[in-house]
């Protein structure tokens, strides 16, 4: 048992809301508490990044923190890493611990998780955008799947009814985190990072403008969010679109609607680059917050969750703990989402999310001259000059 004396507060233990119950019920059922002699306490932190790094500024300037151990995302490891809110994790880790990553996921650990050469994160999940597909009503029409964005395009003329509100793809594109997720996953299947505003991003803004002329892509997507892009398509209105792994769950779980064939993940339409990196995978981890009092207990609770035998374990919770590591993914065992990450990974097609030092600002930028220029307030040109121009002052 570690060395450590147990403190009358129980850490602090911050995660989404969606997370609590999973991560309650492992704590519990693996017996963290009898193992360690530290209890938990498991909060709810705000989910919007802004409000969370606000929350997090707001204690770094005091000099304290409201939590002791943290899961969080890009946009937060982003920011946070820069101005110095994290602890360095890499001496908690035994010395063959990477060997149970896949390559996909060190590419990610690289770019999102380490700064200045110290790791501040470790991530607990590996969540690529994949891409769903209503294989019955294209067996039906005895049209094939999409493989290329023209064979997408295309799809307008089979499926789009706009008048009775069909289209044949859509996405949750309102501004304000949405449309960069969009922005960034076309771009790199035109073969660039949207955060250099090359030619790349002219091509994917052109291409994304030409599914709406077309009435492929339902216009309305840039006032819609993940809510309203799934609603419509559980409710017959979609033929394909991207998403999140957790749409597994919502089409597994709408029992009055879910048939085999209705929500079938293919890969994604590749276009100018090729198949290879044509989506990526965004993550959450765990970390410590530098002004924890806690600290040697808060590095007990993190080894423990990066355990080898406890995060294969975690993946029978929740689909939140299906990370790229071997142990986890032979631990899922190719059900739910694991069989379709295998594939995803299988196929090379899952690249490193596009980073930026600036993320955040970065993103902002991004996302309001392509709303500008897909809602035919300014012309392409226009957008890509003020992308640029703007990207460059940051």
């Amino acid at each position: 048992m570690p060395n450590i004396i147990l403190q009358r507060e129980p850490l602090k233990f911050g995660l989404g809301g969606w997370a609590i119950d999973s991560m309650t019920q492992i704590l519990q059922e693996l017996d963290f508490t009898g193992q360690t002699g530290i209890e938990v306490e498991v909060l709810t932190r705000p989910g919007a990044p802004d409000e969370m790094i606000t929350q997090m500024a707001s204690g770094a300037q005091a000099g304290n923190s409201p939590y002791d151990v943290i899961d969080f995302e890009d946009e937060l490891a982003v920011t946070g890493s820069r101005a110095g809110w994290y602890m360095g994790l890499d001496d908690l880790l035994p010395s063959d611990f990477w060997d149970d990553w896949t390559e996909g996921a060190l590419g990610v650990t690289d770019v999102w998780d380490r700064y200045d050469g110290e790791l501040f994160r470790i991530h607990h999940n590996f969540e690529a955008c994949y891409w769903w597909a209503r294989k019955d009503w294209f067996d039906a029409k005895g049209i094939a799947l999409p493989t290329t964005w023209e064979e997408a395009a295309a799809l307008g003329d089979a499926f789009t009814d706009a008048d009775a509100g069909v289209w044949a793809t859509e996405d949750g594109l309102v501004s304000g985190g949405f449309l960069n997720v969009y922005l960034a996953v076309i771009t790199m299947q035109a073969g660039g990072n949207p955060f250099e505003v090359g030619d790349e991003f002219r091509t994917a803004l052109e291409y994304v403008n030409d599914l709406m002329k077309s009435k492929t892509l339902n216009p309305a997507s840039l006032q819609k969010d993940y809510d309203q892009q799934n609603a419509d398509y559980l409710a017959d209105r979609v033929a394909f679109m991207r998403q999140w792994p957790f749409f597994y769950d919502l089409a597994h779980g709408a029992e009055d609607w879910y048939e085999e064939g209705k929500a079938v993940v293919i890969l994604p339409p590749a276009g100018p680059a090729g198949a290879k990196n044509s989506t990526y995978a965004a993550g959450w981890g765990w970390g410590i917050p530098k002004n924890t009092k806690r600290g040697d207990e808060a590095k007990e609770l993190v080894k423990w969750l990066v355990d080898k035998q406890n995060a294969a374990k975690m993946v029978d919770y929740s689909v939140w703990y299906l990370g790229a590591r071997n142990s986890v993914l032979e631990a899922a065992n190719g059900e739910g989402v694991a069989e379709y990450l295998q594939m995803y990974s299988d196929a090379g097609v899952i690249g490193t999310r596009p980073f930026d030092e600036n993320f955040v600002q970065a993103s902002s930028i991004l996302e309001e001259s392509a709303s500008a220029y897909l809602t035919d307030q300014i012309s392409l040109d226009d957008a890509v000059d003020q992308a640029r121009s703007r990207m460059e002052r940051l």
